[in-house]
């Protein structure tokens, strides 16, 4: 979406930090903007500073980990715009710090029903009302660096919601319809309530000026911090370096290639 003028775009967890951003950098390029948050006083801050800044904007209560609640979101947008063209699943949480065997279960649930299965609804109930809409739309969902690698350590239920983003929007980009675009935007450490315990991140406003041009050209991974190269890089070359040794390529070895395999029962099916 190269032009994002009049374009309607909802945001999940957008009155605050990351989303909050987006919503002005993107509402300043004429963007529609619809938040959706659980604190009614955010929404209430979140969208007085949007109107100060001449953003067509509006609210609405959402808890992401609620399908209706979700569902809801989506009819109020529409309504309120009569058309929805991109999703961005913002919403997350970082909490149930801790070595595994040290965490509260329960905490590490809710890190999953808000970071996975509130991009899981979103992305359900969105693509469904993109579908009918049949017209050109996208989907962003807010993965992290941690998608990646493991960024911040003792946090493995944050970290594995992280990395179940990512595979969920590559799912996506293969199973929805063309004309959906789906992309996957990859955080480093970003001032934001969310880290507000540890100072030194990227400024908000900064990322999300730096994510409105990917978005802009529709890439479908998004980044920003540069030096996690260097950590993805390492990740990369333990995984090359495991299969050089374990299992290298020779001559054949398409036998067991999961597409090959796929291509195959589906011709036994016909």
């Amino acid at each position: 979406m190269k032009n994002l003028k009049n374009k309607v775009i909802a945001i999940t967890g957008g009155a605050t930090g990351i989303g909050f951003a987006l919503a002005k950098t993107l509402g300043s390029e004429g963007a529609k903007i619809v938040i959706g948050e659980p604190r009614k006083e955010k929404l209430i801050e979140a969208l007085k500073s949007l109107k100060s800044l001449d953003i067509d904007a509006t609210e609405t209560y959402l808890d992401v980990t609620d399908l209706g609640s979700v569902e809801e979101f989506a009819e109020f947008t529409i309504k309120s715009y009569s058309r929805v063209d991109m999703l961005i699943n913002n919403a997350g949480i970082s909490d149930a710090q801790g070595r595994i065997d040290r965490v509260d279960i329960t905490k590490a649930r809710k890190v999953f029903d808000v970071n996975f299965f509130g991009v899981w609804h979103g992305c359900s109930v969105f693509s469904k009302k993109m579908i009918e809409q049949g017209t050109n739309a996208a989907i962003y969902n807010l993965g992290s660096e941690n998608s990646l690698f493991v960024a911040v350590p003792k946090s493995v239920a944050y970290v594995a919601s992280k990395h179940a983003v990512l595979g969920l929007s590559e799912s996506l980009r293969n199973d929805l319809p063309d004309f959906i675009h789906v992309g996957t935007i990859f955080p480093g450490y970003v001032d934001t309530p969310l880290t507000s315990e540890v100072e030194g991140g990227m400024n908000a406003d900064d990322f999300a000026s730096i994510v409105k041009e990917q978005i802009k050209n529709e890439e479908h991974i998004i980044v920003s911090h540069a030096y996690n190269t260097v950590h993805i890089e390492k990740r990369n070359n333990e995984i090359a370096l495991a299969y050089k040794k374990y299992a290298p390529r020779h001559e054949g070895d398409d036998e067991y290639d999961i597409d090959t395999i796929i291509s195959k029962l589906r011709k036994d099916k016909k």
